[in-house]
C-alpha cells in the first residue's frame, strides 16, 4: 500500500515538474517574442497553452485520487495540498505567458518606441521563481 502511494506521489511530482518546465518555457518564449519581435514565437506560446491546461486538469485529478485512496499522514497531506496549489499557480503563469504573447502580437504591428529595458530582468526573475518552486517540490523543502 505504501509503495503504491510513493509510486503515485512520484508520478504526480513528475507531471508537476513537466508542467513547470512548460510554464517556464512559455514565459521565456513569450518575453523573447516581444524582445525579438518574433511573431512565430508568440504563436508557439498560444499553441502550447492547451498542454499546460490539460496538465492542470490531470494533476488535479491525480491529487483527488491520492486524497481519496490513501490515508495520508500530516506531512504527506501538506505536501499533496502544496502540489495542488503550485499546480494552479503554474497554470496561471501559463495564462500570463499567453497574455504576454498576445501583447507581443499586438505591439509587433507598431514601431518600437523605446527599448524594453526591464523586461529581460523581469523574465529572469519569473523563471528563477518557477525553478525555485519546482526545486522545493523535488526536495520537499518548504523553506525554498
Amino acid at each position: 500500500m505504501e509503495r503504491h502511494f510513493e509510486k503515485d506521489l512520484n508520478e504526480l511530482k513528475e507531471r508537476l515538474l513537466w508542467m513547470g518546465s512548460l510554464a517556464e518555457r512559455s514565459v521565456h518564449q513569450a518575453v523573447h517574442a516581444v524582445l525579438d519581435s518574433d511573431e512565430q514565437l508568440a504563436k508557439r506560446v498560444l499553441e502550447e497553452e492547451d498542454a499546460i491546461n490539460e496538465l492542470q486538469i490531470e494533476i488535479d485529478d491525480r491529487v483527488v485520487q491520492l486524497l481519496a485512496l490513501h490515508q495520508l499522514m500530516a506531512t504527506d497531506l501538506r505536501f499533496v495540498l502544496a502540489i495542488s496549489r503550485i499546480n494552479n499557480d503554474l497554470e496561471r503563469i501559463g495564462d500570463q505567458a499567453v497574455n504576454i504573447a498576445q501583447g507581443a502580437q499586438r505591439i509587433l504591428r507598431h514601431p518600437r518606441v523605446k527599448p524594453y529595458v526591464d523586461l529581460p530582468r523581469m523574465s529572469e526573475l519569473v523563471e528563477e521563481m518557477v525553478r525555485n518552486a519546482l526545486n522545493a517540490v523535488v526536495r520537499r523543502d518548504v523553506d525554498l
